[in-house]
């Protein structure tokens, strides 16, 4: 069944909120560490923007659901990976559902093409770079 324009915006918001919601678990969990702090704040923009784009398009924005945080892994290495699938997965759903349903759309389809590379160039690779190259968290910038 194809997704419509509108259905598709809430979907990458929702997708944004749930990515948001493991970067705070994590965040909980291990403190402010990279990625995630920085993920985070890409996350609340995103969903910034997806509502931004809900209410010009006349719709009201919904609340944030509420969500029980993730059950996590023991280390950061594997938070950064079952972060990466869940990255993997948003990719997926934007490809095979989202992106498809926003295109020729002159406002949606520009704003979720941008979050879908964000996605797919940004955050998942910084993700699976932490989880691979850095097993253990960065030192925090002084302040």
């Amino acid at each position: 069944m194809p997704v419509t324009t509108d259905a598709a915006i809430r979907a990458a918001l929702d997708e944004a909120w749930r990515a948001a919601t493991i970067a705070e678990a994590v965040i909980a969990r291990f403190g402010p560490v990279m990625p995630f702090r920085n993920l985070l704040m890409s996350d609340y923009l995103h969903a910034a923007t997806l509502i931004r784009l809900l209410v010009a398009r006349g719709m009201s924005a919904p609340a944030r659901p509420v969500a029980a945080p993730p059950a996590l892994p023991a280390d950061l290495r594997a938070a950064c990976r079952m972060a990466a699938d869940n990255a993997g997965a948003a990719i997926g759903c934007y490809e095979s559902r989202l992106l498809p349903a926003v295109q020729g759309d002159a406002e949606a389809g520009p704003v979720l093409m941008r979050l879908y590379d964000a996605l797919s160039h940004v955050q998942l690779p910084a993700l699976l770079h932490w989880a691979e190259m850095h097993g253990c968290p960065a030192p925090a910038a002084a302040s």
